[in-house]
């Protein structure tokens, strides 16, 4: 017996052995993961030291593991934290889940729970209360009056305040130059917030552009920072935050305290109105609130549930209104900064069109302003932008979750519950989907032969959803980007500052991780 026990291993050496074996694989799994650009699942802490390695260029890292992927992979979480999903850019799984098989996935109560900033809003409904709600907003977006009203907003803040304030920045003439991003807040913001109320903002007048950018503009980027931050820690580490209302948490808290107010002050404003002085106010009604507050009301919907329904549909709006426009219009600029070129062909276009109207300038001289009817020859300043949105979507990724068992076009497997993760950002960059000059800027391919704007199927180009869900505002969002565009660039040059370095900041909306600083002087006439 004695003898048997000298054989046995001590409890130190099976200590030793239990140590080393496991230190080998970490160091099998650090070499892989160095080799290899998809993410390596390590033990119990899952895939989670991919998304840390790579804070700051998430969206990249991503594009990198579906490409080495073959456009598909299952991201996991930590051991025990439910927070396993599948991400992909394949656009026959695009068409399937979001079109074909919309049924199939839902928008799901995780992710409702992540973006609650909007409430029980369209952009997290399911089920009925999607079907309900889309069919009003269809209707409201349908509407001509709408339609026209939100251009004519468009085209009078452009010129209003848009314009004036960019004279204004181009006679100061600072060599530091500004920050162009909080400019194009300010202005979606009024553009939405006008839209939606019929309510002036002015953030962005001359007097008011010195202060810092208003409460409720802060707000929305606030809340889609905590969105993202959500999505990337495990669920119970984000929802400890909330209860103990601390760090990304505390701040998403406020910002909906600061929607909350603005919102339901406009709406109790708009209720003690009369029927008279309501009917009387810049466009007679055909704002969002106004189209919105004439939908008869559901049976059984109490008082408090229609405010509750109004304040989500008016949120939901700004948020995908202005959020579209700003990051659009500062990648666009910071394309057509870094590709002259390209610039010159669109401002050789729109020098061939009729303004709509000018603005007296600065010191003497006019500029001037397209609405948009004057811009429908421009196919090639709309190839641009469409080219701009393919390379840097607002929104750079979408979600669902599939509510029941299912296999994908390629094979994959996926179980209930499961999320997935379409990442809008890589599709665009993906040379089996664009070709093998994915990552060059070049709206010609948007161009037929006798140069029309040529149109791409929405699971290839997904940066306005795809299928049943697609986004509503679509062409008035495309408008709008086109409206400012031809006045910032027919009247003021545009250059960024060299010293400031222009990436993308890992959030649910695409800004930039730093701002654009430019600087801009008037054009000289031609």
């Amino acid at each position: 017996m004695g003898a048997l026990r000298s054989f046995l291993p001590s409890y130190p050496e099976l200590l030793l052995a239990a140590l080393c074996f496991l230190s080998l694989a970490a160091l099998r799994l650090l070499v892989r993961a160095r080799r290899q650009r998809a993410p390596v699942s390590w033990p119990v802490v899952g895939m989670l030291p991919f998304v840390l390695g790579n804070l700051g260029r998430l969206f990249d890292a991503t594009t990198d593991a579906l490409r080495e992927c073959g456009g598909t992979f299952v991201f996991r979480g930590p051991w025990l934290a439910r927070a396993d999903f599948l991400v992909t850019c394949d656009p026959a799984a695009v068409q399937h889940c979001l079109a074909s098989n919309h049924g199939g996935y839902d928008k799901g109560r995780d992710f409702a729970e992540m973006f609650d900033v909007v409430g029980d809003g369209l952009l997290v409904a399911d089920a009925a209360s999607w079907v309900r709600q889309r069919h009003v907003a269809a209707t409201v977006f349908g509407n001509p009056s709408f339609r026209s009203f939100v251009l004519s907003t468009m085209a009078r803040q452009t010129e209003r305040l848009l314009v004036p304030f960019l004279d204004h920045a181009a006679a100061a003439a600072s060599p530091d130059g500004f920050e162009i991003e909080d400019v194009f807040m300010r202005y979606s913001l009024d553009v939405s917030y006008a839209s939606a109320f019929a309510a002036d903002l002015d953030t962005l007048s001359v007097a008011a552009a010195s202060a810092p950018v208003p409460l409720v503009g802060q707000a929305t980027r606030v809340a889609s920072e905590a969105a993202l931050f959500r999505h990337i820690v495990p669920a119970w580490w984000w929802r400890l935050m909330r209860w103990l209302n601390v760090g990304t948490e505390r701040r998403l808290a406020e910002a909906k305290a600061v929607l909350d107010e603005f919102v339901y002050r406009e709406i109790a404003n708009r209720k003690s109105q009369s029927l008279a002085v309501a009917s009387g106010r810049r466009g007679g009604g055909s704002d969002l609130l106004s189209l919105y507050m004439a939908w008869p009301r559901d049976p059984g919907v109490t008082e408090r549930q229609r405010d509750q329904f109004l304040r989500d549909s008016a949120v939901g709006y700004m948020f995908a209104a202005k959020d579209l426009i700003v990051a659009a219009l500062t990648w666009f600029f910071y394309i057509l900064c870094t590709h002259p070129h390209v610039e010159a062909k669109i401002l050789q276009e729109i020098k061939s069109l009729r303004p709509s109207t000018t603005v007296t300038a600065t010191g003497g001289g006019e500029h001037a302003v397209f609405d948009s009817d004057a811009l429908q020859p421009a196919s090639y300043l709309h190839a641009a932008v469409l080219e701009t949105l393919r390379l840097f979507p607002p929104a750079p990724f979408e979600e669902k979750e599939a509510v029941g068992d299912d296999v994908l076009p390629d094979g994959t497997k996926v179980a209930k519950g499961t999320r997935v993760i379409f990442c809008i950002y890589a599709m665009g960059r993906i040379e089996e989907i664009w070709g093998s000059d994915c990552h060059e800027f070049r709206p010609e391919r948007w161009l037929s032969d006798v140069g029309r704007v040529r149109h791409e199927p929405s699971h290839k180009f997904a940066v306005f959803n795809c299928g049943p869900r697609s986004c509503l505002g679509k062409n008035l969002g495309l408008s709008n980007i086109k409206i400012a565009a031809a006045a910032i660039l027919y009247n003021f040059q545009v250059e960024l500052v060299d010293s400031h370095a222009v990436e993308p900041q890992d959030s649910v909306v695409l800004h930039t991780k730093n701002g654009m600083r430019v600087r801009i002087k008037r054009r000289k006439a031609a």
